[in-house]
């Protein structure tokens, strides 16, 4: 069954030579979720709007920026700032202030996290390929070359992509893109159902990235799991 790791265990990595990378809740915070961020932004910025409608402004945010006719153009803050000022459009709330101090501290948050995980997808590009597959809107290239987190061999936007998770079609054009066997790629991910299953049924080693109270699945078996991405270096050994 799968299992957490500690300091002395490590994925053996022989054969293996390549990572391949979520983005959302995997590269920009520990397993959290976009919409989870925004409401924790929203109580601390002390609102009271019930979590059923942050919930409906949330994705009918996300539905609108998929539609943004120059999204691939949009780095971080025009992102973000565009997300929220969607999202309090549907909510019917005309507040400034409130738009900026959520659009400011979630690209705070996320800044924070590229600087700290920076470093060491530094590091493992040295050894291995690195790649990233995510749903996103088509920007994901522009987003991470603002980031600069890594050289990155393939990057994969669901949007550019026509294909989006937990489709493994996804998975299996990462594995033609890299020219690589399936078992030689390790996939990190904080979705169980997006990332880990359709990476395991394509034939990659899987890592899940998951806050330590969250609930193990069983199946499949042999998924590594950790509870921060500064873990894997520990686990690729």
């Amino acid at each position: 069954m799968p299992r957490p790791i500690s300091e002395r265990d490590s994925l053996p990595t022989s054969g293996l030579e390549a990572i391949l990378l979520d983005y959302g809740g995997t590269l920009d915070g520990d397993a959290q979720h976009w919409f989870d961020h925004f409401v924790h932004l929203y109580a601390d910025a002390g609102t009271d709007i019930p979590h059923s409608r942050l919930k409906d402004a949330f994705y009918a945010a996300d539905a609108a920026l998929y539609r943004e006719v120059d999204i691939r153009a949009f780095g971080l803050e025009r992102m973000v700032h565009t997300h929220v000022a969607f999202q309090l459009g549907h909510l019917d709330r005309d507040d400034l202030r409130l738009a900026r101090r959520i659009a400011d501290t979630f690209i705070a948050d996320t800044r924070s996290a590229w600087d700290r995980n920076r470093p060491l997808l530094q590091r493992l590009a040295r050894r291995f390929r690195l790649g990233v597959v995510s749903n996103s809107y088509g920007n994901m290239p522009t987003l991470l070359a603002e980031a600069a987190l890594a050289p990155f061999t393939v990057i994969l936007d669901s949007a550019l992509a026509g294909i989006a998770k937990p489709d493994p079609a996804l998975y299996t054009l990462a594995v033609r893109r890299l020219g690589l066997p399936p078992a030689t790629i390790l996939h990190v991910g904080d979705s169980w159902e997006r990332d880990v299953m359709p990476a395991h049924a394509v034939g990659m080693r899987t890592a899940w990235l998951a806050h330590p109270a969250a609930t193990l699945p069983a199946e499949p078996s042999g998924v590594w799991r950790i509870g921060s991405l500064l873990e894997l270096e520990a686990l690729v050994g």
